[in-house]
């Protein structure tokens, strides 16, 4: 999978990811977070990992669908 400027995204490396609209999701803000493998109907695909200061637990975001920006 590349981002918007055609990199590789890679395990390890940090992200910005933004849910577009027009999908059954509104538009949502983006997110900053670690790129990992989350297993998600059965097979791993790359999420991002992170945390909101309210939170006491993670969050993954799968990036399919998404327009994504390694930073």
């Amino acid at each position: 999978m590349k981002d918007i400027n055609g990199k590789e995204i890679k395990v390890g490396q940090t992200l910005k990811t933004t849910q577009q609209s027009g999908g059954i999701l509104p538009a949502a803000k983006s997110q900053i977070g670690e790129v990992v493998l989350f297993t998600y109907d059965g097979s791993n695909r790359l999420a991002i990992k992170y945390r909101k200061e309210s939170q006491h637990s993670d969050r993954y975001i799968i990036l399919e669908g998404k327009i994504n920006e390694v930073l």
